[in-house]
């Protein structure tokens, strides 16, 4: 926006801006006077979904054409004020908002060509957010990565949307195709007050080639690839991904380990990557893990073929889990690559314990022979972990397929995409069962399980399996309700966008770390 041009005094804009109780206008001759009505006191919008309209009714009493000028600024908590920016040039407002989520000033100014005389007229914005509740859907087109916001005013049931939310409240979009994202509300950040880092709602999205996090309260980026590291700027590739657990949130990059320790004084940066062993031995890790925020998380080392943790959020080294007797597949050396992890519960151990055991699967494929695939069920106690395993066979429809998820904390069910059909596959007797198969011409994008309960705001309660699909340069979301693990024959709704969706998270004032797994 350009400066204001018939520019404001410091002095006029601090003495409007003190005097809450004078609205009226501000004259500056004894001989003409513009008298301006219809301007409220106040006006209320939310960000980047609402437009405000003022229709200011003007009279003069002398001669001459006016010409008009709508301006914004905003004043911080000792009263100062930054440069006044024009988005008007005519008498009539219409401002479609996309300021931050606070009290902002908007000032008319209406002047006398003929004569120079000028009239102001000042009122209170105060600017709400849509961005704290809703779903977001992270898509790309191919090139770069945006989110949808779906908003959600009532209950769980879609009513508007914010189409390409992040572009539009920082200017441009993320590089590279869209991985995954998470939420977490312990994300370090000084976007309330500049001198404190303090938690902050922040959801942490990754591409093939950046790393955000987002504030979620008005969606503008906290820090990018080039501030999120304490080394300063990084290229960002795959195997990528970011998520919370235990005491910290975690990021992979290039396949390597970073953290950062929630319960340490930060400013919101990952710092040197976690090495593998003291010999700092090479690795690399898939992009997959069981995690959730009061877990340690299991991940697998392909370079090693070894399923690796980092103990209690923090620590320089990553630790190989210790094996178990009895393990169809050794913890560590097993000469596998690992196409899926997802976490599936956990089980707390009560006095003297006081600890989660978590629990998860994985698919792995040996290296020697890839033909050779294994369908694992995944336990850790605090460093020790139990692999049980089964070898897919050929014949079997989870053997070739291409997207799996959990249900988590639910059914005993693997979902998996096999030639864009969705199946379930029962993880107590190994029993397959088509649930849904996308209409011609789309591609099943990914598929997920979310679970919201709520005690608070039950109209908002869901349980869906949800699958997203891509046709041509549109996308569409399906929610279905399940019983027993069985989808419902037609979705409960469906979202639509342009794009390719890769994941969907539900976003609420009640969301917490707790709140989902952090897994795929």
């Amino acid at each position: 926006m350009k400066k204001f041009l018939y520019y404001l005094s410091i002095g006029f804009i601090i003495a409007a801006s003190s005097c809450a109780k004078d609205k009226s206008n501000y004259t500056y001759s004894t001989e003409e006077y513009i008298e301006i009505k219809g301007i409220e006191d106040k006006y209320t919008a939310i960000a980047f979904q609402d437009t405000v309209k003022i229709e200011p009714q003007v009279s003069s009493n002398k001669e001459g054409e006016l010409e008009y000028s709508w301006g914004i600024y905003e004043t911080n908590v000792q009263g100062r004020t930054a440069p006044v920016d024009t988005i008007n040039h005519t008498k009539n407002l219409k401002y479609a908002v996309k300021e931050d989520a606070k009290d902002w000033v908007l000032v008319f100014l209406a002047k006398n060509k003929k004569t120079g005389y000028t009239q102001y007229k000042t009122t209170t914005l105060t600017v709400a957010t849509a961005f704290t509740r809703g779903w977001y859907v992270l898509k790309d087109d191919g090139t770069n990565s945006d989110l949808d916001l779906f908003l959600t005013p009532q209950n769980a049931t879609v009513n508007g949307k914010v189409t390409n939310a992040l572009s539009a409240a920082n200017g441009y979009k993320l590089q590279g195709k869209a991985s995954n994202f998470s939420f977490t509300s312990s994300y370090k950040s000084n976007v309330l007050n500049p001198a404190t880092y303090a938690n902050t709602r922040t959801l942490l999205i990754t591409t093939e080639k950046d790393v955000q996090a987002v504030g979620v309260n008005n969606l503008k980026n906290l820090r990018d690839k080039s501030t999120i590291f304490l080394g300063g700027d990084q290229i960002i590739e795959p195997p990528i991904g970011g998520f919370l657990g235990n005491s910290a949130l975690y990021l992979i990059n290039k396949g390597q380990l970073y953290n950062i320790y929630s319960n340490s004084i930060n400013k919101g940066q990952f710092g040197s990557k976690v090495r593998f062993d003291d010999n700092n031995s090479s690795y690399s890790l898939s992009p997959f893990f069981v995690s959730s925020s009061n877990v340690d998380p299991i991940l697998f080392d392909n370079s090693n073929s070894s399923f690796v943790t980092l103990v209690n959020g923090s620590g320089s080294t990553l630790t190989t889990y210790a094996n178990v007797d009895g393990n169809g597949i050794p913890t560590s050396k097993n000469n596998q690559t690992a196409l899926y992890l997802g976490f599936k519960s956990t089980v707390y151990l009560p006095a003297p314990d006081y600890y989660y055991k978590r629990q998860g699967y994985a698919i792995l494929r040996d290296k020697t022979d890839p033909t050779v695939k294994s369908l694992c069920f995944l336990e850790a106690d605090k460093t020790k972990l139990t692999v049980k395993s089964e070898t897919l066979s050929p014949s079997s429809l989870l053997y070739n397929a291409t997207l799996f998820t959990l249900l988590t904390e639910d059914e005993n069910l693997l979902y998996f995409v096999n030639n864009n059909s969705v199946y379930s596959r029962n993880l107590n007797n190994g029993f397959e069962q088509l649930q849904y198969t996308v209409p011609g011409g789309e591609e099943v994008t990914f598929i997920k399980h979310l679970k919201y309960a709520v005690s608070s705001e039950p109209d908002y309660n869901f349980n869906f399996f949800i699958i997203g699909s891509k046709s041509g340069s549109t996308y569409k979301v399906r929610m279905f309700q399940k019983s027993s693990g069985n989808l419902a024959a037609a979705p409960t709704q469906t979202l639509e966008g342009t794009g390719s969706p890769k994941s969907i998270l539900y976003i609420s004032p009640r969301v917490s770390d707790s709140s989902y797994p952090s897994t795929y």
